[in-house]
């Protein structure tokens, strides 16, 4: 199965960010402007996994949401993977409260290495939503500063996050397919059992 981890991204944000892309493309050229109807934040991404491994992985995302409190994303600015001279791709990153954002990719990582035949990416973690690859810069490079002055708005979306999941992504001809099949809920006690009302 292959498989990632991620947040959900809120439809009034998806709207926001699809209208900030259409306004770039008559700014700029890029060789693939990131499609945002399958958009989420990823955490990690698993690739293949055994399904014998689900139940683990499962059992990770459960003890780890425990111990983290709802936190609050919004939009943030632009930048350029590796920098806005020679980019190879452009995102927007985001604001609010971070930190729990990367503890909580820094605790699923070291969960995740405790199962031989689960790899998931140990480069620092910076959260960002891609918008196009391959951009094309002038020599001056790409001005980010200028776009978020003209294109973001001051009262970006925000939104409160209470849940990660564990997706399913299958690739068909038509495109890839992401299904849930996990969902883990922050500061719930998940050794306990829910009751049942008779």
């Amino acid at each position: 199965m292959r498989l990632f981890v991620a947040l959900d991204i809120p439809e009034e944000a998806v709207r926001y960010i699809a209208d900030v892309q259409k306004r770039l493309k008559s700014e700029v050229q890029a060789d693939r402007w990131q499609p945002l109807h399958n958009l989420h934040l990823t955490l990690h991404f698993l690739g293949e996994v055994d399904e014998a491994l689900v139940p683990a992985i499962c059992e990770d995302m459960d003890i780890v949401s425990a111990i983290i409190e709802p936190f609050q994303l919004r939009i943030g600015g632009f930048g350029a993977f590796p920098h806005a001279q020679h980019p190879r791709v452009l995102w927007l990153g985001l604001r609010g409260q971070t930190n729990p954002l990367k503890q909580l990719h820094l605790l699923l990582g070291r969960r995740f290495e405790l199962h031989q035949g689960v790899s998931y990416d140990r480069k620092r973690y910076r959260p960002h939503i891609t918008l196009a690859r391959g951009p094309q810069a002038s020599p001056e490079g790409l001005p980010l500063l200028d776009w978020n002055e003209w294109y973001l708005a001051a009262d970006a979306p925000r939104w409160k996050v209470r849940h990660v999941h564990l997706y399913r992504s299958e690739l068909l001809p038509e495109g890839a397919v992401h299904t849930v099949i996990h969902t883990s809920t922050f500061d719930k006690d998940h050794s306990k059992k829910q009751a049942v009302p008779e």
